[in-house]
């Protein structure tokens, strides 16, 4: 080969920092050393690889984007060769790192880790937790393996397994009219003002919902906070639809809360394992999506009272 893996690792560094300077800082080299072996890389492939702007750093070119995605897994082939030759006993080695959606790591990841790192003991597990609009980013750029969520306005590109179907519910307060039927007309929460979570792609999911049956909502409280909507709809300032729906039913103050279907019963959600479809799976992402699909439990899984 005309290039060498070093250059494909400071290419690699440079195209996601944005700067020669930050890759060199990443990679503890000298800024000069980062440059050199990318200009030998262009030349080797007879292509410019980055548009460099002095004080604003670089960006890729079409022919760099388009080598960025085969570098990425290239170098992680390569890596994976490295350990499969290191490791001798058959057992999987190495990190993973995968994201979940804000509302369903606390009842997805705790079990997840426990159970994969007792059956892969020297899989280093990590774990991040977000929006949608902070981890898909992550993911583009390698920084997740994958991504736990709910199949709602996601981006194209992207493989996936289905690990649980589930349905939105209304989240009311103990003492609310409507608490003893046994589910919610949304026609009859249309006056009504709305709690809304706002965390993407959630709030805008609730508003589409809504819209789609003819509801104009009175958004009386926004906020990212899935425990702070719920002790506001204790407090009786309004109601909620959620997906989530943890086991306990009261809010962080031990106010009673009560949660109901809602019809029409068509509002459906399905919680997903995702990752990139030019990414082939390590063993350990593939194990981890296995594991994920015969063990993930969610709290809607269980019948409404």
């Amino acid at each position: 080969m005309r290039f060498t893996f070093r250059q494909l690792e400071y290419f690699r560094s440079t195209a996601e920092l944005g700067s020669f300077s930050a890759a060199a800082s990443q990679l503890f080299v000298s800024a000069t050393a980062v440059t050199s072996a990318i200009s030998d890389l262009e030349e080797a492939l007879g292509t410019q690889l980055f548009v460099r702007r002095k004080s604003h750093g670089v960006t890729l070119t079409p022919s760099g984007q388009h080598l960025l995605n085969e570098a990425r897994q290239l170098l992680l082939d390569a890596e994976e060769m490295e350990r499969s030759m290191h490791s001798r006993d058959g057992m999987l080695r190495g990190p993973i790192v995968v994201g979940c959606y804000s509302t369903l790591a606390p009842t997805v990841l705790p079990a997840l880790i426990s159970g994969f790192e007792g059956l892969h003991p020297h899989v280093i597990l990590n774990v991040a937790e977000g929006s949608n609009d902070e981890l898909l980013p992550m993911m583009d750029v390698g920084k997740l393996d994958a991504l736990i969520t709910y199949r709602i306005n996601l981006p194209t590109g992207l493989a996936e397994a289905e690990l649980l179907h589930t349905a939105v519910h209304a989240l009311l307060p103990a003492n609310h009219p409507l608490a003893g039927e046994a589910a919610i007309w949304l026609r009859d929460l249309q006056d009504e003002p709305l709690i809304m979570l706002d965390l993407p792609p959630s709030g805008r999911h609730a508003l589409d919902m809504l819209h789609g049956v003819g509801i104009r909502p009175r958004i009386r409280h926004s906020t990212r906070n899935f425990e702070l909507v719920r002790s506001m709809v204790a407090r009786g300032l309004g109601y909620s639809l959620l997906v989530q729906r943890p086991w306990i039913e009261h809010s962080y103050e031990g106010l009673p809360l009560i949660t109901r279907p809602i019809l029409p019963d068509i509002h459906r959600e399905t919680v997903v394992m995702v990752w990139p479809e030019h990414i082939k799976c390590n063993p350990r992402l593939q194990a981890l999506i296995d594991f994920s699909r015969r063990t993930v439990k969610l709290s809607q899984a269980r019948p409404f009272a």
